[in-house]
């Protein structure tokens, strides 16, 4: 990484691509190709600079450790926090095997959506099982978690009806909820309060349209949970529902693998309405939505896009999402849960003692603020080259000058892995300092001669 040249327009050009970011989705204009040109400018620049640090590529299983390239051609192996398999599920040998002898004997294609000739016994079985886990009494599944996620909110909410959601709710319900409504209020992260102050007011003016109330049990950029329990009692004093996001939390938290369901005690179900994604604990991309009321599904059948006009998941995913179910449930899995837990209170513990900030609560997410965006991403580079995988996260996924790497853990993580990253950081977090400061320094002394 050479920060050299104008030193003075490179570091503005650099310490403006937040904004450049967040404007870049808002640009307007007759020409529909042109004016996608401007964000390409600033990627440019973070690309000369080896700032640039999407779409890295594994060369092996990204497993604990792994092996991978980046855009620039520049390989890395090491320890790897930028993976979503929280039990370690995805490199499991009998995982692996049943992945292999489905494929053989069904094929890799599902060859079509539910409603026409897509399902096979897979589907079904991993229906039925995903159901009883969650002890709801029907369930649907989706390709990946991203559509259950629009299509239970495009599906089910008319444009007559409203919204309550968390500011940090994922793309996904965000996307669904403007599909589905103008009538969309958005409230701060975590502030139960504000939700039930919205509900009391729109249900005071609007006795007739349907209120639903959205958010997650275990939020992946700040590693928190809100109070499930009383939104889901408010939300029933003013006849409203509640959509909960287990995406994170769901078979990699908890003793049994319920998360906030379970820590909060909540095995009431009546006006809820859970959805979960594979892609975390399950190493396999498919989504699920369940709902005691059984009527509720088999309307969304018909009336949910993504799942009316999408292939069934094929057969091998399926399977392996079934397969690490059952693990999920297991007394395996119950062990894995610990061990993912044991390495987050651990590794919490080793930074805070350091004196740098993690926020949230003990997951197999682990977030740890770096605050100033460039510095952020100049950290990012340095742990890459020294072997450590680490996916950073700055403004607008998360407010400006609150930048963070967000660490994913595994419970396959050694304490090694863990001890080396820390290290590591330690090392990658000062120099970083460093190298911005001197570089605003010296931009300032250049922009004062001229």
């Amino acid at each position: 990484m050479n920060l050299e040249g104008n030193k003075t327009a490179l570091f503005k050009k650099l310490a403006e691509m937040p904004n450049d970011a967040s404007n870049a989705s808002k640009t307007k204009g007759i020409d529909l190709f042109g004016r996608t040109h401007p964000i390409n400018q600033s990627i440019d620049i973070q690309k000369k600079y080896q700032l640039w640090l999407y779409f890295k590529t594994a060369m092996t299983t990204p497993s604990a450790t792994t092996k991978g390239h980046d855009i620039y051609g520049n390989v890395f192996e090491g320890p790897n926090f930028a993976t979503q398999d929280y039990l370690g599920l995805a490199s499991n040998q009998s995982t692996k095997e049943v992945a292999l002898q489905v494929t053989k004997e069904f094929g890799i294609h599902s060859g079509g959506a539910a409603l026409a000739f897509g399902t096979h016994p897979y589907y079904l079985d991993f229906q039925r099982e995903i159901s009883d886990f969650w002890g709801v009494k029907s369930s649907i599944i989706y390709s990946t978690g991203w559509m259950a996620g629009y299509g239970v909110i495009k599906g089910l909410v008319k444009p007559w009806d409203h919204i309550i959601m968390d500011r940090l709710a994922h793309n996904c319900l965000q996307e669904g909820a403007k599909a589905a409504t103008k009538n969309v209020h958005i409230t701060e992260h975590l502030s139960e309060q504000a939700m039930i102050n919205k509900l009391k007011e729109i249900r005071e003016t609007d006795k007739e349209n349907a209120i639903l109330v959205v958010t997650e049990s275990l939020f992946s950029m700040d590693s928190d949970t809100p109070d499930l329990a009383l939104l889901q009692r408010e939300a029933k004093k003013y006849q409203a529902f509640l959509l909960i996001d287990m995406a994170h939390d769901l078979g990699g938290v908890g003793k049994k693998g319920l998360g906030a369901l379970e820590n909060q005690n909540i095995t009431d179900l009546s006006n809820v309405i859970v959805m979960g994604s594979g892609s975390k604990t399950l190493s396999s991309n498919i989504g699920f939505v369940g709902c005691n009321d059984e009527k509720v599904i088999e309307y969304l059948r018909y009336f949910s896009p993504p799942y009316m006009f999408s292939n069934v998941v094929a057969p091998p995913q399926c399977a392996v999402a079934l397969h690490n179910l059952r693990i999920v449930r297991s007394e395996e899995g119950e062990k894995l849960r610990e061990k993912v837990m044991n390495n987050a209170i651990y590794l919490r513990k080793e930074l805070t003692s350091r004196g740098y900030e993690v926020i949230g609560n003990p997951s197999p997410i682990v977030i740890l603020l770096t605050g100033d965006e460039l510095v952020s991403r100049v950290v990012s580079r340095l742990m890459l080259n020294c072997g450590v995988v680490v996916n950073g996260i700055e403004f607008p996924i998360v407010p400006k000058g609150k930048a963070r790497l967000r660490l994913q853990l595994q419970a396959i993580h050694t304490q090694e892995h863990l001890d080396i990253f820390v290290s590591r950081f330690d090392e990658c977090y000062k120099q970083g300092k460093t190298i911005v400061k001197n570089f605003l320094v010296s931009a300032t002394k250049e922009s004062a001669k001229l």
